[in-house]
């Protein structure tokens, strides 16, 4: 199934909308944080590290808003829709960078 393929959105309630949005923020900010510390000679390897590790927590937990979302909002009705075998295929691809 591609993108194109798709005629459903991002199906979000609003406070699981907005805790993703409020998190990626958060990642924005660590980040700009990182690349400044990058930028300083005197910075502990040791801590841009826990930074990043922050920033890879961050974007994991957001990802895992979207996947559990997609798994109610569409995975769970895929047979009904009769493209179970499609959605199982998408989820596998997705599932390799998880």
């Amino acid at each position: 199934m591609t993108n194109e393929e798709h005629t459903c959105g991002l199906h979000l309630d609003p406070e699981i909308r907005e805790d993703a949005r409020r998190r990626l923020l958060s990642v924005k900010g660590h980040v700009e944080g990182i690349t400044r510390m990058l930028e300083k000679e005197h910075v502990y390897c040791v801590d841009v590290l826990k930074q990043i590790k922050a920033v890879e927590g961050a974007l994991s937990k957001v990802g895992d808003l979207v996947l559990r979302s997609h798994l109610r909002n569409h995975v769970v009705t895929a047979h009904e829709r009769g493209d179970a075998d499609a959605m199982v295929a998408e989820l596998m691809e997705v599932l390799k960078y998880r």
